[in-house]
């Protein structure tokens, strides 16, 4: 199979087919864990930290922020998934990542070509608000190196959730999809800038 059939499946198939190979969560249960995230976690306190708190996952050397006001549900930053959410939980507003390991063969440039210019498509039909690559880059041992190659999108207004979506790929394939979310357009709209916060905190390397 040429690289030119490789983007065009990619292009097509999208993220549910891309994630189908995760041993733990399928695409479809993560998506709608983020999507509906009240239904997914216990009752929790009306308070979250009282300070914004940054993460590190140690494994595969990325970190993010998670605002004051916001508590972690489930799952360990040093694991493959975890959820946060701003409390009170009825604000529905939510990130979570999730990562699993592709194969060493698994084209992840194409992937993430195909997958863009499937998004770039998608905004022309109102189905997404914006879409973008994003790469990661920084300093290892004094020179500038790309730690991962991935794309980032904003959803449309739907009548049942709205996220910021980011994706990518590290040096040894590993998946990251990493999805700020809010249960409504409307709450989308009130949290927008913490969500946004968040997702523009992550970093890869030191």
């Amino acid at each position: 199979m040429n690289k030119k059939n490789i983007s065009v499946i990619l292009g097509s198939v999208g993220l549910s087919l891309l994630l189908s190979g995760c041993p733990a969560t399928s695409a479809t249960s993560v998506l709608n864990q983020v999507a509906n995230p009240v239904s997914s976690v216990a009752a929790a306190a009306d308070t979250g930290s009282s300070e914004a708190v940054t993460y590190k996952n140690k494994g595969r050397n990325f970190s993010f922020t998670i605002p004051a006001g916001w508590s972690k549900q489930s799952g360990d930053a040093n694991s493959e998934t975890a959820l946060f959410m701003k409390m009170p939980i009825k604000t529905s507003c939510s990130f979570q990542f999730h990562m699993t390991r592709m194969k060493l063969s698994f084209p992840a440039e194409a992937a993430v070509k195909a997958s863009l210019k499937s998004s770039k498509e998608d905004i022309q039909i109102d189905k997404l608000l914006s879409a973008k690559r994003r790469d990661e880059s920084g300093k290892e041992n004094g020179k500038t190196v790309k730690f991962t190659r991935g794309w980032e999108i904003v959803e449309a207004p739907k009548t049942d959730h709205q996220r910021i979506i980011y994706q990518a790929y590290d040096r040894e394939n590993y998946y990251f999809n990493m999805m700020a979310a809010a249960s409504t357009p409307e709450q989308f709209t009130q949290c927008k800038p913490e969500l946004r916060k968040i997702i523009d905190s992550i970093k890869f390397g030191d």
